[in-house]
């Protein structure tokens, strides 16, 4: 298998370069391309072609959730992990919703960052277990989703959606067409009154359906 093409975007040469250091250590990851600036990724992103871009949200300007949003919009399949000294609950979402696949702490080990990478590479979701039940708590309060009924063969397309499988997987993993996925999924999402894969990884979170 081809290594996993990475870009840095990071404000603080010092820490790209550590973090470049550490990454080019394992031999399934390399990275291609660095930027200093949300508008500078947005120019060199699409040049260097990676897989997996690694950011902080603390950025000049154009903060880290905003250049994920414009990056997502700009390529769509582009996955992307937040590398941040932000551990809120708040910020994890709002990463999630700008098309985040994955939160990593400053203050983790450099086996998490790693595995995160690796999850995201594959087309799952990514964050410390810790957050991801603060952020559960807090979205449970009063949230409209909360008494929604979905069917099991409903939750289970929704779970596998929000972890980042695409149609066909999920089909080939039921037993199913892809046109029978795509029905489930109108289905959840017009009992829950959502639209974006975001608002189905808020609901499949606040609900344990990740778990």
């Amino acid at each position: 298998m081809p290594p996993i093409r990475l870009f840095l975007v990071d404000d603080h040469a010092i820490v790209r370069a550590g973090v470049r250091a550490l990454l080019e250590s394992h031999d399934q990851l390399e990275v291609v391309g660095e930027a200093e600036s949300g508008e500078d990724a947005l120019v060199r992103v699409p040049e260097a072609a990676p897989d997996v871009v690694l950011l902080d949200l603390t950025l000049p300007g154009m903060n880290g959730i905003a250049t994920a949003r414009a990056l997502r919009a700009q390529l769509p399949s582009l996955r992307l992990v937040a590398l941040s000294m932000h551990e809120d609950p708040e910020s994890v979402q709002g990463f999630l919703e700008a098309g985040g696949s994955g939160y990593v702490p400053k203050s983790s080990l450099e086996a998490q960052l790693v595995d995160a990478i690796l999850a995201v590479a594959r087309g799952e979701y990514y964050a410390p277990a810790r957050l991801l039940a603060e952020l559960a708590r807090e979205m449970a309060q009063g949230d409209p989703y909360k008494h929604v009924k979905l069917t099991p063969r409903e939750r289970e397309v929704v779970r596998r959606i929000a972890q980042g499988s695409t149609y066909r997987e999920i089909a080939e993993a039921l037993g199913i067409s892809e046109k029978t996925v795509a029905t489930y999924r109108e289905r959840a999402s017009e009992k829950l009154g959502v639209r974006s894969r975001a608002e189905l990884v808020r609901w499949a979170l606040e609900n344990g359906v990740l778990a």
